[in-house]
């Protein structure tokens, strides 16, 4: 069982394709990664980014399926139209070879900096990825601009979800929803549905997206329903968030992994 992250690379770790292969090498899965993006950043701080060369992206994974029996793809931050165009085209080449594909739509980093450019992505986005992705896990930015729609509470979390579903998408978890003492992250496919509550944690955590979504991957890939896939995902992830809370590591945020 193989599983490959196409993500950005954060230097740092705690985000990006660092962090998923840590994820897939912690819950038993082996996987590698391509990178789609070069960061400068800290723990505290965010300065720029660059895409890889489509070139180099291209030739990556043609080598990677050429040579490795791929069974998940969990994508992440894409940054630019062109590495759009070329990871739609190995995902409809290579569907029928892939268990699941995960979707972790990444359009601004923690530290609030933007990580996409060109006004035709977002328009690429959904009609040459979401098409191919058995889910996508937004957090509340994502889905709402993804589906240009003011998300304030569960009803407008719910109404984005068919949004989604219809740009294709065959299942969706928006994350972050918070009220003052719970976070929510909702799940939903055609046949199910649910809110899942987690206490809130008083402190600020980085590459917390990266992680569930790769670790959601894996659970699938483990034979899983998605359903079960997202509990456990959910509290995999709750347990290392805990951990992460005791052992400070850099500087305003907190890396866990």
């Amino acid at each position: 069982m193989y599983a490959l992250s196409i993500a950005g690379f954060d230097p740092t770790g705690g985000a990006g394709i660092l962090a998923d292969t840590k994820v897939f090498s912690l819950l038993g899965i082996k996987g590698g990664g391509v990178p789609t993006t070069l960061t400068l950043q800290s723990t505290s701080s965010f300065q720029s980014w660059e895409p890889v060369k489509p070139d180099y992206l291209k030739t990556a994974l043609e080598l990677i399926f050429s040579d490795l029996p791929v069974k998940g793809v969990k994508i992440g931050m894409i940054g630019t139209s062109e590495n759009l165009e070329i990871i739609s085209f190995f995902l409809k080449k290579f569907r029928h070879q892939l268990s699941y594909i995960v979707l972790d739509p990444v359009l601004k980093a923690t530290l609030d900096h933007p990580l996409f450019f060109s006004k035709d992505f977002l328009n690429i986005l959904k009609t040459k990825i979401l098409p191919y992705i058995d889910f996508i896990t937004p957090n509340l930015y994502e889905a709402s601009v993804l589906t240009e729609r003011k998300i304030e509470s569960q009803k407008d979390i719910i109404k984005a979800t068919q949004d989604l579903l219809k740009l294709g998408c065959k299942g969706i978890i928006i994350k972050g929803y918070t009220t003052k003492y719970f976070i929510y992250d909702y799940f939903h496919t055609p046949r199910e549905s649910l809110f899942l509550k987690k206490k809130k944690l008083s402190i600020e955590f980085h590459g917390t997206g990266c992680a569930f979504s790769s670790a959601f991957l894996c659970f699938l890939l483990k034979g899983f329903s998605s359903l079960i896939s997202f509990k456990k995902a959910k509290n995999w992830l709750y347990l290392y968030l805990k951990k992460g809370a005791e052992e400070k590591t850099g500087g305003k945020l907190w890396l866990f992994l």
